[in-house]
């Protein structure tokens, strides 16, 4: 019917047809268009385009690659396949045939062999690709490899080899594994359904031409397998055998003679199977098949496990020793352990005022301020309007009148879901666009007038009370809880910040983001955020810019995939007065020889790992969103062999601004896997006797999960402190955290982490004497619920309406003593606002409680501390209008205090 329309309407509706199967798959693939267009421009405007084109385009051209190679053998052999059981089979067939029905049965057949094995082949080879494509990484890593410099103890290779070479080989052998098992198989089911089986005394078997066929396969699969044999040797060093990781003694001298036997065997079956070619006898052949597989059994299983049971067994750490001891030594390497400093530290039971006059700078920075209570304080103190958000508090140190102060602070980021206005987009994109400023408070004063924190920055503008910080740019673009994205440069001026009964307005000044000066792109980025107002709105102007990634943590994730990052980013002010974010990043493998594997809680999720460095620091402007990567261990063979496929990525150490450099930090998230991994790799590969014996293995002191005194216990966590080092005069930032033997409550080391430019990530380990009890924080607080006095005051304030809240116990070392620290808050049933009511310390003797830590520590110690020295003359942001300063009659602090005690 359609051949009798006139020639000029077949052509319109073929034009008709072109045009419905265009649209289709404009609309099919606009999505994937758009995002690709979009993220091109992302990248460019970072200077990121070797990231956008390698990891944009690499894993399409390895699955590409690997697919089509995949196919193309897949397919070759399909048509061997086909042809010989054409030659063998259907000429055959079709001479025994009588009707005609039955020779179209016969070529419909040979048709669905063809095209169904095709099919089946594409299918495949589409898996095979993808999976490949995410193998990416691995494949530049085994393009740059890196030397280490450290060879393994059983096959002397360098460690290089297991972390960047060895996961390419074991993967290229199973994906020729795969595809010749697949195409076996394949071959076989062809060969069965086509009668290339005949009837040879009674007995099924192939065709000659079946069988030399498959005998090929067969062989190269064999080949494969003894190449897989080979590398099995390698792996077992990465291998967790139970006991340890690494071989032991059976696999030293049972599995791997057994691997090697095996290699053997399976290239003389191989062999058997070629030779049958010519010979197409396949009894022989499939007896030494299942020969191989009986010795597999044999070798590989039955044979170490009797080695393990009868001559292992009755002498395990004679025989084990060699093997511990290589076990202990790579796990210490691979998580820095050998580079641990260990000490004693003999303990003076009782904490005096001659201690705590040698480390003033200790005692000046104890923190008083737990994060979780001081969240709340700061959340209904400074949040100030519902769509700010105050999510994190952080810890830090900067240098304030002269002296080094220990601060907590926290981002105002904004809330979009509590933004106000008629108009839900304008709001959301256009008119709120950023955060505002920041909070900070020290970690040890109160404010006598409400016994919160005492603000060094808080309030909108941001008002400074301390002299040393400057705000240039308080406006945050990007940060932690920025998910939305915004139009910048529009005709819509930015709301900045509440002003009394007006709002002060701003524009962006910065050159972030993509231009919608094209209405393409805007048509892209309408596609892209499924939000048509970006194309047709008249507050765009050919000026205006598409903020997106404006969460750090998805903004460096973009840029370096390969890395993974810390799950706590900290706001930091530059000299420059600018705000900045820090983000650590870690490389990792889990194919380090010998090394014992632990978990990193990273930003992505927890990351199996046994190799762990924390070699690139990463910075964020918060006005910006550019973003620096620096070299913090430029040994490290992991991030050298990055640094080789994006030579421009990471600048050295030495180029960080040096108002960076002061607030450098070793991560949490390191530190805590280090600590867990300590608690056992303490022991050196000279202690493997003890280690064999689990003589001295160590544990975390457990706290309470929250704030409430009945809470189910939880695992201590690790915390920043400004103090001085044992021996040491001057104080430096720290993370540190205690250890205490399993089972037991009482503590036996502590481990600290250096901070500070020039010591950055050296680990020092202190070791208390084990003949003398050294009190845990277990035991310590044991002894505060037992005190007669602070028990009945506690159970007084939890009546009547209010609720008391413990904050961490901080173990703080202080010259040959150990002081306990714990505030207490007392927070209202009817109020989230917690009060700092009382701090307790204690020695190994007995705790006391006071109003203000000066008033326990004189409790403590029989005698008078003197407060610090308050704040000299407040410094005033550029951004804020001037603050005043106290007249020379205000109030004094210490007697405002002394009032409300009296009071």
């Amino acid at each position: 019917m359609f051949n009798t329309l006139p020639p000029r309407r077949r052509r319109r509706i073929h034009w008709a047809i072109w045009l419905v199967l265009l649209v289709i798959v404009l609309f099919v693939a606009l999505p994937g268009i758009a995002t690709l267009t979009t993220d091109y421009l992302w990248y460019r405007e970072l200077g990121r385009n070797d990231v956008f084109q390698l990891f944009t385009w690499g894993p399409w051209i390895l699955g590409i690659v690997v697919g089509l190679v995949s196919f193309v053998l897949l397919f070759a052999n399909l048509l061997v396949t086909y042809r010989q059981t054409s030659a063998d089979t259907w000429e055959e067939l079709h001479q025994r045939l009588l009707s005609q029905e039955i020779n179209l049965v016969s070529k419909i057949l040979r048709r669905i062999a063809l095209w169904g094995g095709t099919i089946v082949c594409l299918l495949f080879a589409v898996t095979v690709g993808n999976n490949a494509a995410d193998s990416l990484p691995q494949c530049l890593l085994f393009l740059h490899a890196q030397r280490v410099g450290q060879v393994d103890p059983i096959f002397h290779r360098d460690i290089g080899f297991y972390l960047f070479k060895l996961p390419i080989w074991q993967s290229l052998a199973s994906w020729l594994f795969s595809m010749l098992l697949f195409t076996l198989v394949l071959a076989a089911v062809i060969y069965v359904l086509t009668r290339g089986i005949r009837a040879v005394q009674g007995m099924p078997v192939f065709s000659p031409t079946a069988q030399a066929h498959l005998s090929i396969l067969v062989a190269l699969l064999l080949l494969v397998k003894a190449g897989q044999y080979y590398l099995t040797r390698f792996t077992l060093l990465t291998g967790d055998n139970g006991t340890i990781t690494g071989p032991n003694y059976a696999d030293i001298h049972a599995r791997i003679p057994g691997l090697w036997a095996m290699l053997v065997i399976a290239v003389l079956v191989a062999l058997l199977f070629l030779g049958n070619i010519r010979r197409r006898k396949i009894v022989l052949p499939l007896v030494a098949l299942i020969g191989m597989v009986l010795a597999s059994l044999l070798l590989l299983v039955l044979y170490p496990y009797l080695v393990q049971s009868f001559r292992v067994a009755p002498n395990e750490l004679a025989l084990e020793s060699p093997y511990l001891k290589n076990h202990i030594r790579f796990t210490r390497m691979a998580y820095g352990l050998d580079q641990v400093t260990r000490m004693p530290f003999p303990v003076t039971p009782q904490v005096d005022a001659g201690a705590l006059a040698v480390s003033p700078d200790t005692v000046k920075n104890i923190r008083l301020w737990d994060y979780r209570p001081l969240l709340k304080v700061y959340s209904q103190r400074q949040d100030l309007r519902s769509y700010y958000q105050i999510a994190n508090v952080d810890v830090d140190r900067y240098t304030l009148d002269g002296q080094l102060r220990q601060v907590m602070l926290a981002a105002r980021e904004l809330n979009v879901a509590n933004l106000p206005g008629d108009n839900p987009w304008v709001n959301r994109h256009l008119l709120f666009t950023h955060g505002y400023g920041l909070v900070m408070s020290p970690v040890n004063e109160v404010d006598p007038n409400n016994q919160g924190p005492d603000f060094f920055i808080s309030d909108i503008p941001p008002r400074i009370t301390v002299a040393g910080l400057t705000i240039t740019n308080p406006q945050i673009y990007f940060g932690n809880g920025e998910s939305e994205y915004a139009i910048v440069k529009s005709n819509q001026p930015e709301f900045d910040y509440p002003a009394g009964d007006t709002n002060a307005s701003t524009t962006y000044q910065g050159n972030a983001g993509i231009s919608l000066r094209s209405l393409p792109v805007r048509l892209l980025a309408a596609e892209r955020f499924a939000d048509i107002n970006l194309c047709i709105s008249n507050y765009i102007t050919p000026q205006s810019r598409l903020l997106f990634r404006r969460q750090i943590s998805d903004r460096v994730q973009a840029l370096a995939p390969f890395l993974q990052y810390d799950k706590d980013p900290y706001l930091v002010i530059g000299t420059d007065g600018k705000l900045y974010w820090m983000m650590d990043a870690y490389t990792t493998s889990d194919q380090y020889p010998y090394a014992k594997y632990d978990t990193l809680h990273a930003a992505g999720g927890d990351v199996n790992v046994n190799y762990l460095r924390n070699s690139v620091k990463v910075v964020i402007d918060a006005y910006s969103g550019a973003v620096n990567f620096y070299l913090a261990d430029a040994k490290d063979p992991v991030i050298r062999a990055w640094q080789a496929i994006f030579p421009g990525m990471f600048q050295p150490f030495s180029a960080m601004p040096a108002g960076l450099t002061q607030h450098i930090r070793v991560p949490e998230g390191m530190f805590n896997t280090i600590s867990e991994i300590y608690q056992r790799y303490h022991l050196t590969e000279d202690q493997v006797e003890i280690f064999f014996q689990q003589e001295d293995l160590w544990g975390v002191p457990q706290e309470a999960s929250d704030l409430s005194a009945n809470s189910a216990p939880a695992d201590m966590e690790a915390y920043y402190v400004t103090m001085s080092l044992p021996g040491q005069s001057n104080a430096e930032y720290l993370l540190i955290r205690p250890f205490t033997p399993v089972g037991k409550k009482n503590m036996i080391a502590w481990l600290s982490a250096r901070s500070d430019p020039g010591h950055y990530g050296e680990l020092l380990a202190y070791d208390f004497p084990k003949q003398s009890q050294i009190y845990g924080p277990e035991q310590i607080r044991a002894t505060i619920n037992q005190d007669p006095d602070i028990s009945a005051q506690v159970s007084l304030w939890n009546q009547s309406g209010s609720q008391v809240l413990w904050g961490n116990m901080m173990v703080i070392p202080i010259g040959s003593t150990i002081l306990y620290v714990q505030p207490l808050y007392l927070q209202a049933s009817t109020s989230q606002i917690p009060e700092l009511q009382r701090v307790i310390v204690a020695d190994q003797l007995h705790p006391k409680m006071g109003k203000t830590l000066a008033d326990a520590l004189a409790a403590l110690t029989g005698a008078p501390l003197a407060p610090p020295a308050p704040s000299t003359a407040p410094a005033t942001s550029p951004t804020a209008p001037a603050v005043p300063t106290a007249p020379a009659h205000a109030i004094d602090p210490a007697l405002a205090r002394s009032a409300q005690q009296h009071l």
